[in-house]
């Protein structure tokens, strides 16, 4: 493996834990071994999501069982373990599964050369507006914007909330929201970020969702197109995304992104009583 496609490997592991944690908010796992979140407020898979994973062989199921009971001490039912090229050890795979874990989220790392030019034409049904620093925390913190990921992602009423417990932490990296607006009434109807991430050339786009009723109508494609050339503005070298198999990996591969590696999520249930 050369050392741009270590970086690159590295990137897309990084970028689902670039933030810091917030006391009984979105707590980090005290654990050197692996990274990972607790958010007790929203008992949702992808909110509560263990990663990173460089365990020995000898302490795995272990560290299983242990995280496991840490997530049910918090009250939480589900949470996710995501696995990638990296993990360890290699078998972790199995030992997931043997202890009850389910693959739910088929999901890609994939990259595209911001060199590369991206031929794409902004749907202008819909109106785009960019925001970044503080502008942008105040809007992910606002109801709007909550209201509108709960409905997009799936979220339980309310769950909207945690954005305003950690729109501040978006502050301490380069963060930069897109919001699409039905021109027909000016409501928000999607939305997308890009990050870049610390140290590197290399962007991560996160963060976007759209309303299922707006679904399928170029606004996935559009912010495809503004984060490209927000990066490209910025001299990135790459963009990364983790991308939905069955959703916006299809999409994102029509325009150039290429499979890196598999990070699938195992997610882990309660039995009902």
């Amino acid at each position: 493996m050369s050392e741009k496609e270590k970086e690159i490997l590295d990137a897309i592991e990084n970028s689902m834990f670039m933030h810091s944690g917030i006391e009984g908010v979105l707590e980090e796992l005290e654990d050197e071994s692996v990274k990972g979140y607790v958010c007790p407020m929203v008992n949702h898979e992808e909110f509560n999501v263990v990663g990173k994973a460089r365990l020995s062989e000898n302490e795995t199921e272990q560290k299983i069982a242990e995280i496991t009971d840490y997530y049910k001490s918090k009250g939480l039912s589900v949470f996710s373990w995501v696995l990638s090229p990296q993990s360890k050890p290699y078998d972790l795979e199995q030992k997931l599964i043997d202890f009850g874990f389910k693959k739910e989220i088929p999901v890609l790392g994939m990259v595209r050369p911001v060199s590369k030019e991206l031929e794409l034409e902004i749907n202008d049904e819909f109106e785009y507006k960019s925001y970044r620093d503080i502008e942008a925390v105040e809007l992910i913190k606002s109801p709007m914007i909550q209201k509108l990921a709960e409905r997009a992602y799936g979220m339980p009423e309310g769950a909207g909330q945690i954005f305003n417990l950690i729109g501040d932490r978006l502050l301490n990296i380069d963060y930069n929201l897109y919001i699409a607006y039905d021109k027909t009434n000016n409501e928000p109807v999607a939305f997308g970020a890009i990050s870049t991430i610390p140290d590197t050339k290399i962007a991560v786009l996160n963060g976007a969702a759209t309303l299922p009723e707006y679904r399928k109508r170029g606004i996935y494609s559009s912010f495809l197109k503004l984060r490209y050339e927000l990066a490209k503005s910025k001299g990135l070298e790459q963009l990364i995304i983790q991308a939905k198999e069955a959703t916006s990996a299809p999409i994102a591969s029509k325009y150039g992104f290429e499979k890196v590696c598999e990070l699938p999520f195992y997610v882990w249930r309660a039995e009902k009583e």
